[in-house]
């Protein structure tokens, strides 16, 4: 397998993992020293510790699972490292009986281990109005 379909079998797990709320399966996807912002305080959290309770905190949000469609992902492999960039549309019903649908924009760097690819650095970002400075959740199906 090149580098760029072992990452792109790589992402389609950590969608998996997120869509039944599968914390362990999730965070061996990702190296002990990654970097993850989100757009939720305090935005930057440090190594899988930090990280694990991130995405418990997310995870428990909803009530079921959690939809996760990922549209437009770009991938670069090169021997060590790798890229991604995508765009991701997180839905579902939330625990305060509000279904939900919304896009963000996601961007990746993974190093390539012994055990093979690591995700070392995630951003999680939401675009804004720049007019208002509110959040920008664009309407319907399509992310822009």
């Amino acid at each position: 397998m090149s580098g760029e379909s072992q990452i792109r079998a790589l992402l389609a797990v950590r969608v998996e993992a997120c869509q039944v709320k599968d914390v362990d399966r999730l965070l061996e996807l990702y190296a002990p020293d990654v970097a993850y912002f989100d757009v939720v305080p305090p935005m930057r959290f440090a190594g899988l510790d930090e990280l694990r309770g991130n995405f418990v905190r997310w995870f428990a949000e909803y009530d079921g699972p959690i939809a996760l469609e990922t549209r437009e992902p770009v991938i670069a492999a090169g021997g060590e490292v790798a890229f991604a960039h995508m765009l991701h549309r997180d839905s579902g019903r939330r625990r305060n009986g509000l279904q939900t649908s919304i896009w963000v924009r996601s961007s990746l760097g993974f190093r390539r281990t012994g055990q093979g690819w690591l995700i070392t650095h995630e951003h999680v970002s939401v675009p804004i109005d720049p007019a208002t400075l509110q959040a920008w959740f664009p309407p319907g199906d399509e992310p822009i």
